[in-house]
């Protein structure tokens, strides 16, 4: 089953959100890295992940791990290629 990652975008007004925290950029790390190792891994944009104080956040499916504190792209795709090795 080919991966999906859910990267939670939600904006809170006057409190830490993963929007405010560097999803989209962290997203746009993402796209390129699994574009170039020819991985083909869904990115869905995601409402709220219900840990915003410790966003960006970013769920990986299926059944992978929920990934915190999200703001290197390359240290993110690492994580997620060793989830993948098993």
């Amino acid at each position: 089953m080919t991966p999906t990652l859910f990267i939670c975008v939600n904006r809170r007004r006057g409190a830490g959100s993963c929007s405010g925290g560097g999803a989209y950029e962290v997203m746009a790390v993402l796209r390129t890295e699994i574009e170039a190792r020819g991985l083909g891994w869904d990115i869905r944009l995601s409402p709220c992940l219900g840990h915003c104080a410790l966003g960006p956040n970013i769920k990986a499916s299926p059944n992978g791990p929920l990934l915190h504190g999200c703001t290197d792209g390359k240290e993110v795709m690492a994580r997620l290629l060793e989830w993948r090795r098993g």
